[in-house]
């Protein structure tokens, strides 16, 4: 039997707006929920695994939602065709059932620790959670200066954007595109995140969320030239004649999209930024450049500003991210408490009746 097909996503995002959440976006086609609680190193993220895998294994396709702050470790998994949804319903997402029991179902790990164990360690917990909440705080703090020097780096582009140029780019891109050949009927869409900056840097899994995409469109430019404008107005054109769209957000700006995906028509239009780079070559791939839409004299007159934003920039994504390996690294010293105080074997007796309870 051929394993199914794996896509990988991420529900939230360290931001300039601070941790932005589209996980109630993160549960998809599902009318079983098991929401899974626990500390730090309990076997969250390694539960969901093993059972991804070992459903992955039977054939379905599974979708994969990464933690922003820990990129080897797992919000949430989906099996769509068994309509269930797996995911960590701890801080910085608590989740709390809707509907207990009828479609939601609360996994405690905590009843496998041993509670004498970690109330001996209790202030060396609370001291390095409390050292976790200052470097988050440094991390926002970076990333909040990085989306005002972004914006301000955009505005230097949207002054030397020739508009004429813009708009017939715009509409050669929408005149390419398939008609919507439904009648005007909303069809709701599924919002997360591509791209994440983690501890490991900024990761993206834009190639493979379109791996089974026939056509993508690849829209390259500087900040501030209205490409995310266009993907909101083609994607949400399509959603209002009853079409399904995948938004995929920026990492540093949660509400602008840097990509959608239309199924349907087996299209996808992506924004080449900082934030994403590299995206693979494919030989389906339309290449569009915004960099001829600019009025070169008029850039000519912010070139040291324009570079000096960028280096800034730069420097500040960096800094935040040396700042979210730092809060990784204390995180760590918490798991590894929680690790000496569970009794794994109970996690694995519990994963062998999650198992047999699926099918």
């Amino acid at each position: 039997m051929n394993k199914g097909i794996t896509t990988n996503f991420f529900p939230g995002g360290n931001t300039s707006k601070g941790f932005y959440s589209y996980y109630k976006y993160l549960p998809y086609k599902t009318d079983k929920v098991f929401i899974i609680k626990g500390g730090p190193g309990t076997g969250k993220s390694t539960l969901m695994k093993k059972i991804g895998q070992q459903i992955n294994k039977q054939g379905y396709d599974l979708e994969l939602h990464w933690c922003s702050s820990d990129n080897n470790s797992l919000d949430g998994i989906v099996i769509q065709e068994l309509g269930i949804t797996f995911l960590d319903g701890t801080s910085p997402h608590m989740i709390d059932p809707v509907n207990p029991g009828a479609v939601e179902e609360i996994i405690n790990l905590g009843e496998f620790w041993d509670s004498n164990f970690l109330r001996t360690h209790s202030e060396e917990i609370i001291k390095t959670n409390n050292r976790i909440k200052h470097k988050f705080k440094q991390v926002y703090n970076y990333l909040k200066a990085g989306g005002i020097i972004f914006n301000d780096w955009s505005n230097y582009y949207k002054e030397a954007l020739d508009i004429n140029k813009t708009n017939q780019v715009f509409k050669d891109i929408i005149e390419d595109l398939p008609c919507p050949d439904s009648l005007l009927k909303y069809k709701p869409g599924r919002h997360l995140f591509a791209s994440a900056i983690t501890p490991a840097g900024i990761i993206n899994y834009l190639d493979n969320i379109t791996e089974n995409i026939n056509t993508r469109y690849i829209i390259s430019g500087e900040p501030g030239c209205g490409r995310g404008g266009l993907l909101k107005k083609i994607a949400d054109h399509y959603s209002q004649h009853n079409y399904f769209v995948l938004y995929l957000y920026s990492p540093l700006k949660p509400e602008n999209p840097e990509a959608v995906v239309i199924p349907k028509i087996s299209r996808a239009l992506i924004t080449s930024n900082p934030l994403n780079q590299p995206l693979e070559n494919r030989q389906n791939d339309i290449k569009i450049s915004m960099l001829n839409c600019l009025k070169q004299d008029v850039l000519k007159l912010y070139q040291q500003e324009i570079s000096e934003g960028k280096t800034l920039f730069t420097d500040i994504i960096k800094k935040a991210v040396t700042n979210l390996k730092q809060a990784k690294s204390h995180h760590d010293e918490i798991e590894k408490y929680y690790i000496s105080a569970m009794d794994f074997s109970k996690t694995e007796e519990l994963r062998e009746k999650l198992i047999q309870e699926i099918f």
